[in-house]
């Protein structure tokens, strides 16, 4: 997925479930300290892994889907492959 933020040297974005917070800043093009402080304020979906904050993808889509009175998209089904026995 292209990042439509970064101007003529467009770059790949890393299409991983979870997001840095400077990631999530980036894609949301507001300020890395901003997105901190929605987080702190509980606006932003984010979960803890030990000190770490990570913003899932998914929650962002819906976050942004629910603030911009859009009807929220169904979350893609996760499969995994098939075990060979």
């Amino acid at each position: 997925m292209l990042d439509p933020g970064a101007g003529h040297g467009a770059t790949l974005v890393d299409s991983s479930f979870l997001l840095t917070v400077p990631e999530a800043a980036r894609l949301l093009r507001i300020s890395r300290n901003l997105a901190y402080e929605l987080i702190a304020q509980n606006r932003l979906p984010h979960i803890r892994l030990g000190r770490r904050l990570l913003v899932p993808r998914q929650g962002l889509v819906n976050w942004i889907a629910r603030e911009s009175g859009l009807p929220l998209t169904p979350s893609p089904m996760l499969s995994l492959p098939a075990q060979s026995r």
